[in-house]
């Protein structure tokens, strides 16, 4: 069974909060509603085009709830579980242009981009314990649905169009509107496969700080054939031509560990392209003695040691274990260690120039590092 987090996010927010897309809401209407209702955020973007030819926003009353959980759906999911999702309706997309949807939004810090499994979910996590901070991981509506409607299902390139870049600006904002008083910074972690959108990304938030996580691919790889991931889903549809830079047909007959690394060398070949506007950083220096660096290199961030100290306690726990009972432990050697010698060949052979190019870019945060892969953290 596809984790949830590897599907399409409107097939599972409509399953979550049943009705919410027959819920058809007209601009105006929608508008009243969304700036009286202060948890009103967006929650996932239906693609499929409508009878004006766009895709739809669902919208959902979330409260107060704060955002810790290591992906945005499994805070819609408790929430749902729960019964304590308000209101909730759709929109046409093209309410994404109209900046009366805006109610007290919180400019983002930082952007978080990444190759997967690398520390990019501890990094967002660790921000997340400040309650002063609102951190989007991994939200739904940026995961698949945005992307999906402006590229008609992968069928043309991202237009930076000033249309598109707006859509995006406003459905950030939207998404980072202040629940909590005591909000003052947000930070944006992306799904992986984002990365390739980094430089849209980045046009529409032009002064943003940014960071791109990545790690050995081989325990990436290995990671998520346990796991599974978006980017599977992917494989053998149109959108595995984008992520992968192949024809997306042949990608059905690909080993899984071939696809993945071809995927994973398109993220580290962005990031290379990216290096005089995103910082990077490699896995094995997540660590706890590195994290004020990190936050003040990459993302021009110096917390108070009050802050700092409340964020380190999340390196004490795994990052995909939001209840804080599962003690963090390294497991690269048995990543490495499950993935067959020649898969481990054909992997150096697609991503191993991309990796030391990374390594030695002075856009990396600790460019003298030796890379030792027994070193880092989990995420």
């Amino acid at each position: 069974m596809t984790a949830i987090y590897a599907l399409p996010d409107h097939e599972v927010v409509t399953k979550l909060i049943p009705g919410i897309a027959q819920t058809c809401l007209e601009t105006e209407a929608a508008v009243a509603r969304i700036r009286a209702t202060p948890g009103m955020i967006p929650v996932a973007i239906d693609p499929e085009t409508d009878s004006s030819g766009t895709g739809k926003v669902l919208w959902a009353d979330i409260g107060t709830y704060p955002l810790r959980e290591w992906q945005q759906v499994f805070t819609i999911s408790t929430l749902a579980w729960r019964g304590a999702i308000g209101d909730a309706f759709a929109t046409d997309f093209s309410i994404l242009q109209d900046d009366r949807i805006l109610a007290d939004p919180i400019e983002p810090s930082g952007f978080l981009f990444h190759i997967s499994r690398c520390g990019s979910t501890l990094t967002g996590k660790a921000l997340a314990r400040s309650p002063r901070h609102l951190v989007i991981n991994q939200g739904a509506p940026l995961q698949r649905g945005f992307w999906a409607t402006i590229t008609h299902d992968w069928a043309q390139e991202v237009e930076p169009s000033a249309e598109n870049l707006k859509a995006f600006r406003n459905l950030v904002l939207a998404m980072t509107r202040r629940r909590l008083p005591e909000e003052e910074r947000a930070f944006i972690k992306f799904i992986s496969w984002n990365t390739l959108y980094m430089d849209f990304a980045l046009r529409a938030f032009p002064q943003m700080p940014a960071l791109f996580l990545y790690r050995e691919p081989v325990e990436v790889i290995a990671s998520v054939l346990r796991e599974t991931s978006a980017v599977v889903w992917a494989k053998g549809r149109p959108q595995a031509g984008f992520l992968s830079g192949l024809d997306w047909r042949a990608t059905e007959a690909m080993s899984e560990v071939e696809y993945l690394a071809h995927c994973f060398a398109r993220y580290l070949g962005f990031a290379a392209q990216m290096k005089d506007r995103v910082g990077l950083l490699n896995y094995v220096d997540i660590k706890p003695e590195n994290f004020a660096a990190i936050l003040a290199r990459g993302l021009d961030f110096r917390p108070e040691e009050d802050e700092l100290a409340l964020m380190l306690e999340q390196f004490r726990y795994h990052s995909k274990d939001d209840n804080d009972t599962q003690q963090f432990r390294s497991d690269s050697a048995e990543k490495r260690g499950s993935i067959p010698a020649q898969d481990q060949a054909l992997v150096a052979r697609i991503c191993g120039g991309l990796m030391k190019k990374l390594n030695r870019s002075p856009a990396n945060l600790f460019p003298r590092s030796r890379y030792l892969a027994s070193a880092g953290q989990s995420g």
